[in-house]
């Protein structure tokens, strides 16, 4: 499997195992720790930059 990138604090991470993942514009992203998705989902806008489209699947 492809490793995905967390959003928030840039670490590589395999999407199978991530502590968690959101859904955000139509995007699926992957986070390496609870702290990490509560911090994007608290603002996705800090951490989602237009056009940005390799942290998830589409």
């Amino acid at each position: 499997m492809e490793k995905v990138t967390d959003p928030v604090c840039g670490m590589q991470i395999d999407p199978e195992k991530a502590a968690g993942r959101s859904e955000y514009q139509g995007q699926t992203y992957y986070f390496c720790s609870e702290g990490c998705k509560k911090s994007f989902d608290a603002d996705p806008k800090k951490y989602v930059k237009p056009g940005d489209s390799h942290h998830g699947h589409p």
